[in-house]
């Protein structure tokens, strides 16, 4: 299986790309992450990150008591997130809310330790968004990687990793943005249906491509 790359997602001139990673649920996300990370690009989990800003004593954990009220705090002072979930999930305009308060947070704080590895040496930075799409975050990357897998193959995995019935698993599915829509929307695809060394050679040709797009934009005469 060849990785298929609608374009370069890199402009003349740049010799450094923050790149966004997201699937669909079961997609096989979190393995392509971290083939990447064995290639050397540094990886960062914007799940990571919307826990860092909520920990305890945080400014985006105290905005959230003020907003939510205090049963969303546990006693030992860390957020309660079954009842923030309970909380969210039946009301759409709460959601939005909870958005707007950890997703500005996540952006800075990717932004940063994007700048930092970019200081220590690395022209390529990959962060891992898993609902990169319903977050409406593509501009925020210089392009988009999609891991795919077909939606039956999602199922199957799901049901295998998480020993749910069918019925929670179509929920599940549901609950996102279906796979087929998020590749209309990818700038690269990588098909996950396969074995691993299909997937890994998949990621090596996508990073020695981008590698070699970069070179050429640093090797390139200056417009000045």
């Amino acid at each position: 299986m060849i990785a298929h790359m609608k374009r370069d997602g890199v402009k003349s001139g740049k010799c450094s790309l923050t790149v966004g990673l997201t699937g669909g649920i079961a997609s096989g996300k979190s393995a392509v992450s971290n083939i990447f990370r064995d290639h050397g690009i540094p990886v960062i989990c914007a799940d990571e990150l919307a826990r860092e800003v909520v920990k305890p004593g945080s400014n985006g954990l105290k905005e959230i008591k003020t907003v939510f009220g205090d049963s969303v705090i546990k006693s030992d002072g860390e957020l309660n997130r079954p009842e923030l979930a309970r909380i969210v999930f039946s009301d759409p305009a709460k959601r939005k809310i909870l958005e707007s308060i950890i997703h500005p947070r996540v952006s800075r704080e990717k932004e940063r330790l994007a700048k930092e590895y970019m200081l220590q040496g690395a022209n390529i930075v990959l962060v891992d968004v898993p609902l990169l799409f319903e977050a409406g975050w593509e501009a925020a990357f210089d392009l988009v990687i999609l891991v795919y897998a077909p939606r039956k193959l999602q199922k199957k995995r799901l049901l295998q990793r998480d020993k749910i019935s069918p019925e929670q698993a179509s929920a599940r599915l549901r609950a996102q943005m279906d796979i087929e829509s998020k590749k209309t929307l990818a700038d690269i695809i990588i098909d996950n249906g396969g074995s691993l060394e299909e997937t890994e050679k998949q990621v090596s040709n996508i990073i020695d491509r981008l590698k070699s797009v970069l070179a050429q934009n640093d090797q390139a005469p200056s417009d000045l």
